[in-house]
């Protein structure tokens, strides 16, 4: 037979485990907002790297132009 104490600790248990929860998933979601921005500094970066390789590309294309004219 199930007991009163028995159903309180079962309760108590799972509020306990609810809030360990609550503070895993808060920490959790500030590390991801942390991984977010900097996923998007170095998204920026290669996008900003990407160009100047476009344009070292196209300066290099543009002097051996010049050179064979």
């Amino acid at each position: 037979m199930i007991k009163y104490e028995d159903i309180v600790k079962r309760i108590a248990n799972i509020e306990k485990k609810k809030i360990k929860n609550e503070d895993r998933i808060k920490l959790l979601s500030e590390e991801n907002n942390v991984l977010i921005a900097n996923l998007k500094v170095l998204n920026q970066k290669k996008e900003m790297f990407e160009k100047m390789d476009q344009d070292l590309a196209d300066l290099i294309s543009d002097k051996k132009k010049a050179v064979v004219n």
